[in-house]
């Protein structure tokens, strides 16, 4: 075991001679994490109003027109209607320009609103007629505003025609009663009007409402602050680990070709423990990635990792080790320098994203999550995601530490029976 760890030690002092590897094992990874982490939502805190601008034309301008608004302005808090509802402080990013429907086609393209809205002149005397009328509703076809946007619409439209149907209903059944006289036209639209303030004040009465019970959990188990850095830090160290253990690959072949392995070789030392050596200062590299960005996260960027942060130790483990069996098998399968480069670079970087070092694999099509799975990483972050955003312990990161370890003792047991000392 001595010199094992004499190898090792030897190779971490050739590999620490290089002060530029602090730039590739600290500055780098630092800087990439924090941006990543602020791509993934880090310092958003969710307080403020989001306002969904809708331009809106009122062509009728009649008391039924302004319910309509009102019911879309109540079908949605976050809704601002132009210029509607313009303000001192250009909510509207309208600025002295008066909304017409070339600027509002443009203001769509752009989106600067959201949607525009338009109600057609006699929209109030149609629909005191019965009669159906038709509101024109444009939207810029984004994912997601504009459904909501939508919806509000949608409501506001059902709600005033239920109470239009109510009226109308109401004015059958009360011409067909014989006893029940009006004395006049008057008298009959203020009966019809306080059955529609009724049909009205029973939509917005909500008869039937959807209570929201948010389970109580625990800030202790659960991840509360770093937002976006809770991702990105274990992602981004997970992918550097590959940048710092993979090109083993690269320094076994150089050794190979200057002849430096084949005369450890010669040496009164094992052959298993010449690869033992090299292979645990590349294990130790790793482990020191890990340690760099995780003390990051944790000590500047103030990231909690759950209750149990001592349970991704062997989730680190386990991934490290498995990207160290990867190294020593991929060095079988090469035979120059640039190819071993060129493929450890490719495989970092591809892996990395499909396993969801860049971001969750929660917010890719299901088919990706399987394919991610190929990638250790999406084992790893599976694990980390756990622990960090939902409190596991050991027992709920068994099967990720599993993977790893049964795909190290694979990708060691091709690696071991295929290397060779010299080719």
């Amino acid at each position: 075991m001595q010199r094992i760890l004499d190898i090792a030690l030897n190779d971490l002092r050739i590999i620490f001679k290089d002060r530029s590897i602090w730039i590739n094992l600290v500055i780098l990874p630092i800087v990439i994490s924090v941006a990543v982490g602020y791509a993934n939502g880090a310092g958003f805190t969710g307080g403020g109003t989001v306002s969904l601008r809708v331009d809106g034309f009122d062509a009728d301008a009649s008391a039924m027109s302004a319910q309509f608004l009102d019911a879309v302005r109540a079908g949605n808090a976050n809704l601002v209607l132009c210029p509607m509802d313009q303000t001192e402080a250009d909510l509207c990013q309208l600025g002295d320009e008066a909304l017409t429907a070339e600027l509002a086609q443009t203001r769509l393209e752009d989106k600067v609103s959201l949607a525009t809205l338009e109600i057609p002149s006699g929209f109030g005397a149609a629909l005191a007629r019965g009669e159906a009328v038709s509101v024109i509703y444009r939207s810029n076809e984004d994912a997601t505003a504009p459904s909501y946007i939508l919806q509000a619409v949608q409501s506001a439209a059902t709600r005033l025609s239920g109470a239009q149907i109510a009226v109308q209903v109401g004015g059958q059944v009360a011409d067909s009663l014989s006893f029940l006289q009006f004395s006049d036209d008057a008298d009959r639209a203020a009966f019809l009007e306080e059955i529609r303030g009724r049909a009205a004040a029973g939509w917005a009465a909500d008869l039937i409402t959807v209570e929201t019970v948010q389970a109580a959990l625990d800030p202790a188990t659960t991840q509360t602050s770093g937002g976006g850095f809770a991702q990105s830090i274990p992602g981004i160290a997970s992918m550097y680990v590959m940048f710092t253990v993979l090109p083993a690959a690269s320094a076994f072949i150089l050794e190979r070709k200057n002849w430096t392995l084949q005369r450890l070789a010669t040496l009164p030392i094992s052959r298993a423990q010449i690869l033992g050596g090299k292979l645990l200062a590349r294990f130790v590299m790793g482990m020191i990635q890990y340690a760099v960005l995780f003390g990051f996260g944790a000590l500047a960027l103030g990231v909690t990792f759950g209750s149990q942060p001592l349970t991704m130790l062997p989730v680190m483990i386990a991934y490290t080790a498995c990207v160290t069996a990867l190294a020593l098998a991929l060095t079988t399968f090469i035979t120059t320098d640039m190819q071993a480069q060129g493929i450890t670079l490719f495989m970092s970087l591809t892996l990395a994203p499909l396993g969801g070092a860049w971001w969750p694999l929660e917010i890719v099509p299901e088919w990706m999550r399987v394919i991610g799975h190929v990638s250790p990483i999406a084992w790893a972050m599976d694990a980390y995601r756990e622990i960090i955003f939902y409190g596991g312990g050991i027992g709920d990161v068994i099967v990720p530490i599993a993977v790893l370890l049964a795909a190290t003792a694979a990708l060691f047991a091709i690696g071991v029976a295929r290397f060779r000392f010299s080719k």
